[in-house]
């Protein structure tokens, strides 16, 4: 059996490596994870063999666009023809330590499984550079089971020396008490529901901005990447807003930092590349395009040139004024691919709407996107809550149409606004991500 070396990872130089020294390791992984994936794995020798390719013919990371993509259509169809894990596991069933599954929201879930060696790999990755200590609280809203992030994050907040309390399936009013009780460093949870516990705790006459939280971890759903969203969750619970990035697939890979909203990834773990959603072509930093991830150190089920089909650019080659040098997800993710709606000849995501619901002052925190009439000829309208119950109709009125003007803005076509009293709208539990697209259309 082919092993993979066991890599360093708690050492916070890494984080800051000159470029030529950073090349140099990755492009070391990289030929070690060719070699491995092509020894181990059934999927990847197939492939590679589809390819044309040989392990010795990549020899540095500028060989990278050499191997073939990876999607996940592709594993879920490996996972069916040989369950349970499919046959890009590399490693036997006695290094088996833990279990995973993505959420399923884009199709079957994708079964995870990982040895101790990733797992510690993991841990230590967040611990790297440390943010609690002993005596500090953390409070997780959302679910842990079967969830690598949460899991990770509370893992590696333990070893630090954290208390973490994992309040996912309490109710909203629960988990506000809790809060409100422990006043914990940090509080964590999806974008959505994060927002939404500021509307109950206000409802509660909870003051969350005034308990001390240093840190609000904000996960899953690109809504934290948008300033004006961002801005809500920071005034409203009084800290700063950590935004995280990772996927089960591969590993948790990185967050923003107090001087940049940039999601530093960690580039002695994986490698990113830029490609165009369409051609597959690579793009150049400050580009535009779908998000491509190369796990260079697992050995559980090790995916190369993975299609994460989330949208963001890389940040320039100039170092984080923190210091980090590695790649660097310019202003987080954007959307995803998945999440596009195509009207009218124009390519429209969420995160767009988003943007254009939160500048208006007076406007509650949900919306929802509502596509109706025919395939051929479809309407479009964003359905809106304000802010205050009771507005005069003038009010509701003027409310309508700034938001109509910004989503011409945003968006640049003209969709039906509907502007409804607080509450009208689903509210997200915490235990699943948002979905804020209704499709109504017919034929």
């Amino acid at each position: 059996m082919q092993a993979l070396p066991r890599y360093l990872v708690l050492d916070p130089k890494l984080d800051r490596l000159p470029r030529a020294a950073l090349r140099e390791l990755q492009s070391e992984r990289l030929r070690a994870m060719v070699h491995y994936c092509h020894a181990q794995t059934p999927f990847w020798r197939r492939k590679f063999d589809e390819a044309g390719l040989k392990p010795e013919d990549i020899r540095s990371i500028d060989d990278l666009p050499r191997i073939p993509f990876c999607t996940k259509a592709e594993l879920q169809e490996d996972q069916r023809l040989h369950p349970p894990f499919g046959s890009y596991v590399g490693i036997p069933r006695t290094h088996w330590a833990r279990f995973a599954a993505t959420s399923g929201t884009t199709g079957q879930p994708l079964r995870r499984v990982l040895s101790a060696r990733d797992w510690g790999i993991m841990v230590d990755r967040f611990r790297r550079n440390p943010t609690v200590g002993p005596g500090d609280v953390v409070v997780a809203l959302g679910p842990s089971d079967g969830l690598i992030g949460p899991s990770v994050s509370a893992a590696s907040q333990q070893a630090m020396g954290a208390m973490v309390v994992h309040a996912g399936l309490y109710d909203t009013h629960t988990k506000i008490r809790l809060v409100r009780d422990l006043k914990p460093a940090v509080v964590s949870g999806t974008t959505s529901y994060l927002l939404h516990v500021l509307e109950v705790a206000a409802e509660m006459g909870v003051d969350l901005a005034g308990l001390g939280i240093r840190t609000v971890a904000a996960f899953g759903e690109p809504g934290g990447a948008l300033s004006r969203t961002r801005e809500r969750l920071r005034a409203g619970w009084g800290a700063r807003v950590a935004d995280g990035y990772g996927m089960t697939e591969i590993f948790p890979l990185g967050g923003n930092c107090p001087h940049s909203h940039d999601l530093h990834i960690a580039s002695d773990i994986a490698a990113v590349q830029i490609v165009d959603p369409e051609s597959g072509e690579l793009m150049p930093p400050g580009k535009t395009g779908e998000v491509v991830i190369t796990n260079l150190v697992g050995d559980s089920q090790p995916l190369l040139r993975y299609r994460s089909r989330d949208i963001s650019r890389l940040a320039t080659n100039e170092a984080c004024a923190c210091g980090f040098t590695g790649a660097r997800l310019a202003d987080s993710i954007q959307a995803r691919v998945d999440d596009m709606i195509w009207f009218r000849g124009v390519n429209v995501y969420p995160s767009a709407v988003e943007v254009a619901v939160r500048s208006i002052d007076g406007l509650a925190t949900e919306y929802q996107i509502e596509i109706s009439g025919q395939a051929a000829l479809p309407t479009l309208k964003i359905r809106a809550e304000a802010q205050r119950a009771g507005l005069p109709e003038a009010e509701l009125a003027g409310l309508g149409d700034r938001l109509g003007a910004a989503l011409k803005q945003t968006i640049r076509i003209s969709a039906g606004v509907e502007i409804l009293p607080p509450g009208t709208l689903p509210r997200p539990d915490g235990r699943r991500k948002m979905c804020r697209v209704v499709d109504l259309r017919q034929g």
